[in-house]
């Protein structure tokens, strides 16, 4: 969001052409193109203003032109401003950028001729709100990744968004695209869901979008098609749908960042009828609030972290990967069954699932198949390809169909000696160079491997649950693990398209580390007599998705008491065994919570929980200290502990694997922001050199 250009910036240009049509005259064909390929989609920075200014003017200077079309580069739209300008800005920064954004689309949308946006692939954000600056706008069926994206990064669209989208297509609408659907993993809108909201007038395909577009530019032009517009403003249900947006924003962020409740206050400024221009002054104040403020520099920071950095495979090796033809999977049950459609149909190859009970494989089998049914279902793979892939999978529970494996990845229960006499079995069967693999939660990989011949085949290779879902991937080296292997298993987690993070082989690694001492110092808030609700709408309050005890309706009583015995006996001094975390474990019960009579712990939960005689509950806010510095602690331990070589992987990991929000740039971003890593430790978590790539 910076005023001025550099020699090296990738510009967006606004490359006018003209076409001279025998139906409606002259045209002006305006293409937005930065002169790389997809891979480096149009933003809009200062350069890009410019252009678009010197565009107009061109336009404006030839008086026979009858209408404009607006479009961008092949498969790319344009995706906003650049995100890469916004760290370190000043609010006087973002005060004229957001003037500039809004003089420069005005004289788009105030062009004395009809203006149509052919929107031809991605378009968000600031690309989104240019086309709601034209009179029209077309869409390709091709087109992906349309979405106002920026209340998932603590901003909100501030050039026109909030203003033109609730009268173009109505409250609700503006507020699905703008506030619910950031706020729900930042989903975005397919092309046909665009269209149905009234986002666009047309939807071509892609074929001859173009051309389409341009015909239906010539209808336009001259009267043959005429597109009616309802009046938006003031809709009868307006209170409740603005209600209902803000309980939704309260739910989801807790209030830790006002992004969508600025949102929310301009869509309705707009929907009461609020003039344009006032509109957009208010736009512009709430920009320069929010871009500056720690949530919006920690989201930009977070938005590198997992859409730059970790695509570029930290810590990967130089060595050439193994080639990967056929997989095992050695454990059949929910984890397994996971794995196994997930490589199926990320390599479409060779499968071999073992277990030592049909039962299991049988449901594995149900599982597998019913993905891939599923995918035709939704038109993502023709029938007669599943039936193929399904043919591809060998259930069994004899060891011999391994044989030939590339790659093996154990999925049973956390049993050292059982995973060790699975890799001692499977070693007989593989050869030298074959990859084995452990899904362990927390157990030592280097153990696993040690009686092995080749113990550098072996590497932790831990996915989070559910497999299809999460994009994290906790790839363990051990001091044995080869070159070749973690080679091998960094361009696996890239073909099942994976963000693979590389770990110590250390207790629990990173996630489950990092959890487990959170939820043991939210446990001493229990025992000191405070609700279970208590703590979790304490902790919710930093914005986490969920409090720690809601979570472990998700992991499960029983997995976390037995990640805390290990992390008790790997570090007994900051993970006490606590009796009622302990207790728990040896309950039957899917969580804390019985969710059928509201969010109230079970019966047997509160008999077998025990609080310490005579303590004082803490303060919503000694909650959080307690938590967030017990944390810290532990980051600075795994740190120097080499766990991670990097702080960022730390916050790349909580991010993707446990859902911790952008604003608050994961964990270690956090602390630093807030002080609380000077307090500590005198210094900041996160060095200025990322150590993932600093040279010598």
């Amino acid at each position: 969001m910076s005023d001025t250009t550099t020699t090296d910036e990738v510009v967006t240009e606004f490359k006018v052409t003209y076409f001279d049509s025998s139906k409606a005259g002259r045209l002006a064909i305006v293409t937005m193109d930065n002169g790389r390929d997809y891979t480096r989609p149009n933003t809009f920075g200062a350069g890009a203003l410019a252009s678009l200014n010197a565009a107009v003017d061109q336009i404006e200077a030839q008086a026979d032109v009858k209408g404009v079309l607006l479009t961008g580069k092949q498969f790319i739209f344009a995706v906003g401003a650049d995100l890469s300008t916004f760290a370190g800005v000043t609010p006087e920064m973002v005060r004229a950028a957001g003037e500039g954004g809004h003089e420069a689309f005005l004289r788009l949308r105030d062009l004395p001729v009809p203006t149509v946006a052919a929107i031809n692939g991605a378009c968000m954000g600031g690309g989104f709100e240019i086309a709601l600056h034209c009179g029209y706008r077309t869409l390709s069926r091709g087109a992906a990744a349309i979405a106002f994206p920026e209340v998932f990064l603590s901003i909100f669209p501030a050039w026109g968004g909030t203003q033109l989208a609730p009268l173009l297509v109505g409250v609700e609408n503006a507020l699905k695209a703008i506030v619910v659907n950031p706020l729900n993993q930042n989903k975005m809108l397919k092309p046909s869901e665009a269209f149905e909201l009234g986002y666009a007038d047309r939807l071509f395909d892609s074929v001859d979008f173009l051309e389409d577009s341009i015909a239906f530019l010539e209808d336009i032009v001259t009267g043959a098609a005429v597109v009616e517009r309802p009046d938006h403003t003031n809709p009868a249900n307006l209170d409740e749908l603005l209600a209902n947006a803000r309980k939704l924003a309260d739910d989801k962020v807790h209030g830790a960042t006002r992004a969508p409740y600025v949102a929310i206050d301009l869509i309705e400024f707009a929907a009461r009828g609020g003039s344009l221009a006032e509109g957009y002054r208010r736009e512009e104040d709430g920009l320069t609030e929010l871009v500056p403020s720690r949530q919006a520099q920690a989201s930009v920071y977070a938005f590198n972290l997992v859409q730059q950095r970790v695509k570029k495979q930290p810590w990967k090796p130089d060595a050439k990967p193994r080639a990967v033809g056929k997989v095992a999977v050695i454990g059949s049950g929910l984890m397994g069954a996971q794995l196994g459609a997930l490589f199926l149909q990320s390599y479409e190859s060779p499968l071999v699932m073992k277990d030592i009970d049909e039962a299991v494989l049988a449901r594995a089998r149900a599982h597998i198949e019913g993905e891939l049914d599923k995918r035709v279902q939704r038109g993502r793979l023709t029938a007669g390809k599943a039936e193929f892939l399904k043919g591809l999978v060998t259930y069994t529970l004899d060891y011999e169909e391994i044989r030939g494996a590339d790659f093996v990845i154990e999925a049973v229960v956390e049993v050292l000696d059982l995973k060790k006499q699975i890799f001692a079995d499977c070693e007989q069967l593989v050869d030298p160079g074959a990859i084995l693999a452990t899904n362990t939660s927390s157990l030592s990989v280097t153990a696993m491997g040690a009686d092995l011949a080749h113990p550098d085949r072996v590497v932790g290779f831990h996915f989070f649950n559910p497999v299809a879902v999460m994009p994290l991937l906790e790839v363990v080296r051990t001091e044995a693990s080869s070159e070749e292997a973690m080679a091998t298993a960094f361009a696996v987690a890239k073909k099942l398209k994976k963000s693979a993070v590389q770990c110590g082989d250390m207790p629990a690694f990173v996630v489950n580390r990092l959890l487990t001492r959170f939820m043991g110092a939210c446990a001493t808030a229990v025992n000191k007599g405070n609700d279970f609700a208590e703590v979790d709408d304490a902790v919710k309050e930093l914005g986490l998705p969920m409090g720690p005890f809601e979570l472990l309706g998700l992991v499960g009583l029983a997995v976390a008491a037995h990640v805390g015995e290990t992390m008790h006996h790997a570090y007994p001094d900051r993970f006490p065994l606590d009796a009622n975390m302990q207790a728990l474990g040896s309950t039957e019960l899917p969580g804390i919570y019985d969710w059928s009579k509201g969010r109230v712990p079970y019966d047997e939960i509160l008999a077998l929980w025990q609080p310490e005689a005579g303590a004082q509950k803490l303060t919503a806010e000694e909650i959080r200290a307690v938590a967030l510095e017990s944390v810290a602690d532990e980051i600075r331990h795994m740190l120097d502990e080499g766990v991670v070589a990097d702080a960022r992987d730390i916050d790349t990991c909580m991010i993707l694997g446990a859902g911790w929000p952008f604003f608050m740039g994961g964990i270690c971003k956090f602390l630093d922001q807030t002080g609380i890593s000077e307090k500590l430790f005198g210094a900041p978590l996160i060095g200025e050199v990322d150590k993932a790539f600093a040279t010598a």
